[in-house]
């Protein structure tokens, strides 16, 4: 059985592969004091780990040429595999296959095992990446020649260096390399896996020539971008190296397909925060619902107690790093509260298929996901980015759920529109989502889930499949009180006073309510533990709402007072970002379609903000 390793070149933590054959190494580690688990590093033994800003994923082909010893070298990226299975799939327009996510079910379907992969590669020679036709690319180029000179950053001075040191130290090559420069087809992202020792003479080819290029290039005024030179120039190599040694030798070569990840993040599996007293209290919310998002944190932070520890946990797919750190910085001088952020996009593909309605976003299902990917906690308080807690959240949490599935105050607002404002709402909560005991219809904005009891009593498929059996009125909330009824354990209303929405909540909706929920919800307004803005005016767009003077209380202490304030005045921010939400799709397009630190990200980039721009 030959010994085959294929290194996977990673500056980042991700997922990994399980594989005896696939070993990812961390490259540059000579310049990054941080080392991650389970990887190879670029550093041990002889090296050029400290070249990796100029020679990029090379450095681990360096390193495997000098410290590895195996029948077969084969090098991916942390985010761009081959694809082994006997499939062709369909090809995006850089001619590469496109998948979400890393995970057990892409594994599976592009035959990333030890046992396709060792029975695809053991008897060629050469297995390397389908040949591309630049020409189908979108640019404008029609040789490969004109692709590098016309490369954003790169220049052409650097390819024609390449050029003269392989007529002087390897003439052979010389006709390969010019057709092919003069050709359209080529092989990128140096990926490749060789034998043993076409490897060592490849090896040890590249090097050579990109030696003596270092010392004949000027490269004291690069870019970054322009810095990588020698990877680029690599790239052109490795295909000079294929098509001669395929023109001129009896080799046996395998092409496969590219498949490009957009996301190689590790799952992430949170635990408890703190040993003892740890209070998980969870939210949901998107890159535009951020600086309110910070003022339902800070109203947590100000009502918090010493002898508690809060953990608090944002569910997300858009979140940036930017917004995610001035966010941890606004608790950070509190060794009780810790928060952290849940990238929940490889779990997000069937909420896409659920209804939505009005002001409602995707997020608001994401609740439906706490019982899975909090395995690790029994117990978790759920609340909205709509709100401000008034009193220590703590109390809430310790709300005994044991033998419930959650715990929530009743909604009187619906029990008025169930008794008559809303005409068509007794029959819908009747005989459609059949509330067996209408007024014990609770509201979903703040729960304490009994996560454990959940996941004894629901699946996550259980749950999303009754969500999307049909349009519910209110989205997850319905599907919760269908779910749950009859195992729920109703608090202070306290917990959860709506606010008075457009002067008529009070008034037209609650009035008709049964005296004792009505009664109840106006106890609770005279001392409210947690405010909800329920419906589709906030107080950041009318700041004279009901209320709306506790918001402001608490955003003002936000790193983003000033964001909320720069929406109110301009008016189209303040009809809910339309600008910004058509901003963010094309942003969140252009991250699919031209990846970070690609070439293609690069000719597009001008495209992309020529776009925004103009919307």
């Amino acid at each position: 059985m030959s010994n085959i390793s294929i290194l996977v070149s990673c500056h980042k933590p991700v997922e990994v592969v399980p594989s005896e054959i696939i070993k990812p190494i961390q490259v540059g580690c000579a310049l990054n004091e941080k080392r991650f688990k389970g990887m190879l590093r670029d550093n041990e033994g002889e090296n050029i780990s400290a070249k990796n800003p100029n020679y990029c994923e090379l450095t681990a082909q360096y390193w495997a040429w000098k410290n590895l010893d195996a029948d077969y070298y084969g090098f991916f990226h942390y985010r761009r595999y081959m694809n082994f299975s006997k499939e062709k799939y369909l090809l995006d327009c850089w001619q590469n296959v496109c998948e979400e996510f890393l995970d057990k079910k892409s594994v599976k379907k592009y035959k990333i095992d030890d046992e396709t992969m060792r029975r695809e590669i053991e008897g060629y020679d050469l297995v390397i990446t389908e040949e591309k036709d630049i020409t189908k690319m979108p640019v404008n180029d029609r040789t490969v020649y004109d692709q590098y000179k016309n490369g954003n950053q790169l220049h052409v001075k650097d390819l024609d260096i390449m050029r003269e040191v392989v007529k002087e130290k390897y003439p052979e090559y010389v006709d390969d390399m010019e057709s092919y420069l003069k050709g359209k087809m080529t092989c990128l992202c140096n990926m490749y896996i060789m034998k043993k020792d076409l490897f060592q003479e490849y090896a040890a080819w590249l090097f050579d020539i990109l030696g003596e290029c270092e010392k004949r290039m000027d490269m004291s005024d690069y870019s970054i971008e322009a810095l990588r030179t020698p990877g680029h120039l690599a790239e052109r190599l490795l295909s000079i190296f294929y098509f001669h040694v395929k023109r001129t030798r009896n080799l046996k070569i395998k092409t496969l397909q590219t498949v490009v990840f957009f996301n190689t993040d590790p799952v992430v599996h949170l635990k408890p925060a703190y040993a003892e007293n740890n209070n998980a209290v969870v939210l949901s919310a998107n890159e535009y619902y951020v600086p309110y998002l910070a003022a339902v944190l800070e109203s947590i932070r100000a009502n918090s107690n010493d002898d508690q520890n809060y953990d608090l946990i944002i569910m997300h797919r858009d979140i940036s790093m930017g917004s995610q750190d001035r966010l941890k910085k606004q608790l950070e001088d509190h060794q009780n509260i810790t928060l952290r952020f849940l990238d929940i996009r490889r779990y997000e593909k069937p909420f896409k298929k659920l209804f939505l309605r009005g002001h409602f976003a995707l997020e608001t299902y994401f609740r439906l996901l706490m019982p899975q990917i909090l395995a690790d906690y029994d117990k978790a308080v759920y609340i909205d980015s709509d709100l401000v807690v008034n009193a220590d959240i703590a109390e809430l949490y310790a709300t005994d759920v044991d033998g419930y599935l959650l715990a929530a105050a009743k909604d009187a607002d619906t029990a008025g529109l169930y008794n008559g404002f809303e005409p068509n709402k007794k029959k819908y909560m009747d005989t459609i989502l059949k509330i067996k005991k209408p007024y014990e219809y609770f509201q979903a904005g703040v729960i304490v889930f009994n996560l454990a009891e959940f996941r004894k009593t629901y699946t996550t498929a259980e749950m999303l499949k009754f969500a999307a059996s049909y349009e519910w009125e209110l989205l997850d909330q319905d599907v919760l009180n269908y779910l749950a009824q009859g195992r729920v354990k109703f608090v202070d209303m306290a917990w959860n006073v709506m606010v008075d929405w457009r002067g008529i909540r009070l008034s037209q909706i609650i009035a008709l309510a049964p005296k004792y929920l009505h009664d109840e919800h106006m106890e609770a307004r005279k001392n409210p533990k947690i405010i909800h803005y329920a419906g589709p005016d906030k107080p950041w767009h009318q700041p004279w709402s009901d209320m709306a003077e506790e918001f402001w209380k608490y955003s003002r202490n936000t790193v983003f007072y000033e964001t909320i304030m720069q929406r109110m005045c301009d008016p189209e921010g303040s009809r809910v970002g339309i600008k910004q939400k058509i901003r963010d799709h094309v942003v969140e397009v252009g991250e699919k379609v031209f990846p970070k630190d690609t070439a293609r990200r690069e000719v597009a980039k001008k495209i992309i903000i020529k776009t925004i721009g103009g919307i």
